[in-house]
């Protein structure tokens, strides 16, 4: 895996990243990228199982967990993006 980059000054596509679990969501995740507290960021339940698994369980990514995900892509709008898809590696 590679090296975790919470230090730039916005989150780009295809960095690495810490984030903490918010919530649960029907979709997927609510996160929080960390040290980019004031970004929105989710990661979709796709984005997790892939086409061929079952949706996780909540227990998997309890509230407050740290894990480290991949920004798939910001949401098209004012720059930089104030909300951002995550993939988990």
């Amino acid at each position: 895996m590679g090296e975790v980059d919470n230090g730039a000054a916005h989150p780009r596509s295809g960095q690495r990243v810490k984030v903490r679990v918010r919530g649960h969501r029907p979709w997927g995740l609510a996160v929080a990228i960390v040290g980019h507290e004031s970004f929105g960021a989710s990661i979709d339940y796709f984005a997790i199982a892939g086409p061929d698994r079952g949706i996780p369980r909540p227990d998997d990514f309890p509230i407050g967990a740290e894990i480290e995900a991949v920004i798939r892509n910001g949401l098209i709008g004012p720059k930089p993006p104030r909300w951002y898809y995550l993939v988990i590696p």
